[in-house]
């Protein structure tokens, strides 16, 4: 069977299709119509689809590739593979990096796991992070934990999107300092607080909400901007072009990240095909959108990092590789290993590497019409940096 790559906007800027040679549940899900996102506030207790739920998103992403736009051309240049640090056999969700090095990862929450987040060892042990109490069994405090950044202090923050909570973790204490729930008054009902960028600068971060957590509703993204020292929070630019999916049913902001020096934020729609910037100084007031700028090109995607040289990576989920976007271009920089797809988070290390996990998500029960379709093993792995980054990012 053709990789999922085979339908794909080639670097030529023509389409190539290879639909006919795809089974149905690879067509549906290659270009990432079929995502964790919309099922974690309904289906954290049932992640099952019913058939008439698995038909809407194979209509979804069919009409998704009839409608894929060609991105610039690209030079038919060796692309390497990403190594592989470390393997998996429960779906890592996305990775973060200390300033002295260790390695973080939130448990990817579609399938439940009993534990929700890990730290790999030197070794390559995983063992339970911060903690068992926290982070292992039903009652565990972690609820669905799945961004994490680790500021320069050593201070991880995590996202718990099932807890509707922010935790602030000292690494190198090994003790809480922080833990924020998010105000009922800036979510809505199918609020989806996934990914966010963290701004140490100005103490606070910009959580994206996708919204559309059931899967089924429209979109009405926003920012949620939350002050980390008194926990205040604001919903800032709800429904902005820039934040919505390029058509009809597709999902909204998703991908967001900050440069290392704190002065641009970097967003996009998960099925967007423009990167979006605008000032980090401009979550200041409520009103953004007269400052949101077009930076350049960019395939669907999941999660995205910056370097302090404006190269932003880009877990591209429709040709299931690792890209580049500057200003006006996009380039393929990596490969993923054979018989992988979906790089979902990524995260720049101290070490001049990118870290990105690979989850094989739409090849999920949950998101593939209830088949279970995976390997059953899943990696995080690094490319060399473009430019000088730095951790929290």
């Amino acid at each position: 069977m053709p990789r999922l790559h085979s339908i794909l906007i080639d670097m030529t800027g023509t389409e190539r299709h290879a639909c006919q040679d795809m089974a149905p549940s690879r067509i549906a899900t290659a270009f990432g119509a079929f995502t964790a996102c919309g099922t974690f506030n309904s289906a954290l207790a049932d992640t099952r689809l019913t058939g008439k739920e698995t038909m809407k998103k194979i209509l979804l992403a069919l009409s998704i590739s009839a409608l894929t736009v060609a991105l610039p051309a690209q030079a038919e240049d060796t692309v390497p593979v990403a190594q592989v640090i470390a393997n998996f056999d429960v779906r890592p969700g996305n990775p973060s990096i200390t300033p002295d090095g260790r390695i973080l990862m939130t448990v990817h929450p579609l399938a439940h796991p009993s534990i929700k987040m890990v730290e790999i060892t030197a070794t390559g042990e995983q063992r339970a992070f911060p903690n068992k109490e926290i982070a292992v069994g039903e009652n565990s405090a972690f609820k669905a934990p799945l961004s994490v950044r680790t500021d320069a202090d050593g201070v991880a923050w995590i996202l718990d999107l099932g807890a509707k909570q922010l935790w602030g973790w000292n690494t190198r204490t090994n003790k809480e300092i922080k833990r924020i729930d998010i105000p009922k008054e800036v979510l809505r009902p199918t609020s989806f607080i996934q990914d966010f960028a963290l701004d140490q600068k100005r103490g606070r971060i910009i959580i994206a909400d996708m919204t559309q957590g059931d899967l089924k509703s429209a979109p009405i993204p926003a920012f949620i901007v939350v002050d980390l020292e008194t926990g205040a929070a604001r919903r800032v630019a709800e429904s902005n072009a820039a934040l919505l999916p390029d058509l009809e049913g597709g999902f909204a902001v998703n991908p967001i990240t900050i440069d290392p020096d704190f002065e641009w934020v970097y967003f996009g729609a998960m099925h967007g095909h423009t990167l979006y910037r605008l000032p980090a100084s401009a979550f200041d007031y409520n009103d953004v959108s007269d400052q949101i700028e077009v930076y350049g090109p960019k395939p669907y995607s999941d999660g995205i990092t910056v370097d302090g040289s404006g190269n932003v990576y880009i877990n591209d989920i429709e040709a299931h590789v690792i890209g580049v976007t500057t200003p006006g271009r996009y380039k393929v920089v990596a490969e993923l290993p054979d018989g992988q797809s979906w790089p979902d988070g990524i995260s720049f290390g101290g070490d001049g590497y990118v870290y990105a996990t690979v989850n094989q998500l739409e090849r999920s029960a949950a998101l593939n019409g209830g088949k279970e379709t995976g390997t059953g093993h899943f990696h995080l792995v690094r490319i060399p940096a473009l430019a000088e980054g730095k951790v929290g990012r």
